[in-house]
């Protein structure tokens, strides 16, 4: 690509809004392009940034968001006006939902065709703004540096997200000399010493503190902080689904995850908890109801944000600022105190322990029940490896039976959960994970939702693999209804055909024995994977949590909930 901008006297307002990027640290847009953003387009191509051509918009907002989750900093996802715009929005609304950095740009037509009938015409920024922390339509060129600096600084503050900005084609091809706006970085803001001092207090006054660590202690990359806040306290951590792999799943203090939605073991702990300390918890994670038992049980929360007053949370005390700071400031506080073991959190730990190396398939060839296909993942993981969940039945095995082996390597959209966000989510994936391979896991729903980005992964010669677990049907709808609920099966495609035709290589894993060997010769491939594998949900037990799960299960031994909830 060229690196040559005209001077800034005959800069257009599309080469001030390039420049602006740059200067700000962008280095990659995804997108589709259309007529209206030809201008943007021509600036890009004489820049340094990088643009991959996506095959939908939506698969290029889903890129831009995993992007921003593995690097902590915006990615731009383009589109242009009308149809672009709006097959944009869902993945858009999927990163600020979990609160990833992310910059949507759409084209739009000229000003004076604004708030008339007219071809493609909607009006885009109040199409975004329900769904991003800022949308604005840039009005003159003049204006486009410092509205790419307030987009930028709005998206990677407090709690990051996505953030709009509309580029109407008259204004791209606009003269400006307006140069790049500076923006500080953010800086960690320190929590006060009397709030720390009063957090210290409750949780020392506690007899059975348990910590819930949530997506919020990534991004302030917290994870070391809490880890040894854990070891030295001795107070057990549970994660939600996106927080996975702060503790790994040997370590003496991890009670692994909260979110199912029916009963599991940890419920079973939270029960048996006088205090919570919600470190980083987003209130979008989980229902507040499922971890306060409706808001009996008092919470300590630590953030950068104050948590909303209407969010269900019984809070007793609450540190706002940078959580590593903070969780820092709490050991300080209250070493050398640590608490003795309580016996339901230890067996609580025990049984999920025993349920995640317990074997459910019947026989070595077949369909497989999926915690083993989540156990054999987990086997196999090496510490580069990062692997995403897509949306459906599938995620809720992943995010309790996949054990990642550090913070962040198991991607779990969870916010707006849409389907559709693993396979484009891999490709962004891999062009930034140069140590291992990237796996992402998809139900045949989900996959099919983003299947043309197979032809993208390809082009870019991107080496990495994608799972389906074929079962033909929404499972997850399915699990929910009754004996008379609507039949949601489909049909599905030749796998291996599908692959061969997109460039890819396809595996079938044919059972159990076979799955080890297919994924570690997919780790090895130098060409993307289509590992295809029929789920045995019957084996499986039903929805994870449920009635039918893990509390009745054979290997849970005597209750590990006591009538004094100790």
């Amino acid at each position: 690509m060229k690196d040559t901008m005209t001077t800034p006297e005959a800069r257009t307002g599309a080469e001030a809004l390039v420049a602006a990027l740059q200067a700000l640290g962008v280095t990659t847009i995804y997108g589709v392009p259309g007529e209206e953003t030809t201008e943007l387009m021509e600036a890009i191509s004489a820049s340094s940034l990088e643009f991959e051509l996506c095959r939908h918009e939506q698969a290029a907002a889903y890129m831009a968001s995993v992007h921003g989750r593995m690097t902590g900093r915006p990615a731009v996802c383009l589109s242009t006006l009308g149809p672009g715009a709006t097959n944009l929005v869902t993945g858009v609304a999927d990163a600020n939902l979990d609160h990833v950095p992310l910059i949507a740009l759409t084209g739009q037509g000229a000003r004076g065709r604004i708030g008339r009938d007219a071809h493609q015409m909607i009006d885009l920024e109040a199409l975004f703004r329900p769904v991003t922390k800022l949308s604005r339509t840039i009005l003159t060129a003049d204006a486009v540096p410092g509205s790419v600096a307030e987009a930028w600084r709005q998206a990677v503050s407090g709690r990051p997200g996505a953030v709009h900005l509309c580029l109407p084609e008259d204004v791209a091809a606009a003269p400006t000399d307006r140069p790049p706006v500076p923006v500080p970085a953010p800086q960690a803001t320190c929590p006060s010493p009397e709030a720390l001092d009063a957090a210290a207090d409750r949780i020392r006054a506690a007899e059975r503190p348990l910590i819930l660590a949530g997506a919020g202690v990534l991004r302030g990359r917290a994870a070391d902080a809490l880890r040894a806040f854990a070891e030295t306290t001795r107070v057990p951590v549970v994660t939600t689904f996106m927080a996975k792999g702060i503790l790994p799943a040997e370590h003496p203090q991890t009670l692994f995850t909260i979110g199912q939605p029916g009963g599991d073991y940890i419920d079973l702990a939270l029960g048996a908890a006088d205090l919570i300390i919600a470190m980083g918890v987003d209130p979008v994670e989980l229902s507040a109801a499922d971890f306060t038992r409706d808001g009996r049980i008092p919470v300590v929360a630590i953030g950068p944000e104050v948590i909303p007053a209407d969010a269900g949370w019984r809070l007793s005390e609450q540190v706002c600022g940078d959580i590593g700071m903070a969780t820092e400031g709490l050991q300080q506080c209250i070493a050398p105190f640590c608490w003795a073991d309580v016996p339901t959190f230890t067996a609580t730990r025990d049984a999920m322990r025993r349920t995640l190396r317990r074997e459910r398939s019947e026989a070595p060839q077949g369909p497989v029940a999926p915690q083993d296909i989540c156990r054999v993942i987990s086997d196999n993981l090496r510490p580069g490896d990062t692997v995403l969940s897509g949306v459906g039945l599938h995620k809720l095995w992943i995010a309790r039976h996949v054990s990642p082996r550090r913070p962040g390597q198991l991607i779990v959209p969870n916010g707006l959960a849409g389907m559709g966000l693993a396979l484009p989510g891999a490709i962004a994936a891999a062009r930034l994970n140069t140590e291992g391979r990237v796996l992402a896991i998809c139900g045949d729903g989900d996959l099919m939702m983003n299947l043309q980005e197979m032809e993208t992964a390809a082009r870019l010669g991107l080496s990495l693999t994608v799972m389906v677990w074929d079962d033909g049907a929404l499972r997850l709808i399915e699990e929910h209804g009754g004996a008379d609920s609507p039949d949601f099966r489909f049909g599905n495609p030749g796998w291996d055909a599908l692959a061969r035709a997109f460039g890819w290589v396809h595996a079938r894993a044919g059972g159990l024995e076979d799955l080890p060997s297919v994924l570690r010769d997919a780790q090895d491939a130098a060409v993307p994977v289509l590992i295809s594998i029929a789920v045995d949900h019957a084996a499986g037990g039903g929805l994870p949590g449920t009635k039918s799960g893990t509390p009745q299960e054979p290997e849970a031994g005597p209750d590990v909930y006591t009538s004094d909830g100790k």
